[in-house]
């Protein structure tokens, strides 16, 4: 059976910083529990992913990510892209996960397919709550890691 992980990273602390661990805690509760062949992990701002993803067929992380566009929008890269335009590298939360990446390659076990869905931030200041910005997206956030792990499949949030 193929294993999907969804890994939500960020600081909640910092309002946007913390996208994908809410996104996670979202997903967590529209996803069968784990032990299925998808689970979901609040991955927080744990710098050592390997153990979280072990096994994993493909891969998909949710985090914060400035790319210059209009708070809210929607990223998807993979990390080869990272590395070929190294401007995109702009969550701290990147260059721990791609160095497990690598290290996995290395050794074996790295997932077959890696995706990053990246969510602008409008508000990275202390708080616990998500813009209001990004309150507003959180569904189309949703249903586009839900296309990632259920491609052909017409997903309703």
């Amino acid at each position: 059976m193929k294993k999907t992980v969804v890994l939500g990273v960020g600081n909640e602390l910092f309002k946007d910083e913390g996208v994908g661990v809410h996104a996670a805690r979202i997903l967590q509760t529209k996803l069968p529990p784990s032990g299925s062949d998808v689970e979901v992990i609040d991955g927080g701002t744990s710098p050592d992913i390997w153990p979280l993803i072990d096994g994993a067929d493909k891969l998909i992380i949710v985090d914060a990510v400035r790319g210059g566009c209009e708070p809210g929008t929607i990223y998807r890269f993979t990390p080869q892209q990272i590395v070929a335009y190294r401007e995109l590298i702009t969550s701290v939360h990147q260059m721990g996960i791609l160095e497990n990446l690598s290290l996995m390659e290395l050794v074996g076990g790295k997932p077959k397919e890696t995706v990053i869905i990246g969510v602008e931030p409008a508000e990275l200041e202390p708080g616990l709550e998500l813009s209001a910005k990004l309150k507003e997206r959180m569904p189309k956030i949703i249903k586009t890691v839900l296309g990632e792990i259920y491609p052909r499949v017409e997903t309703k949030v």
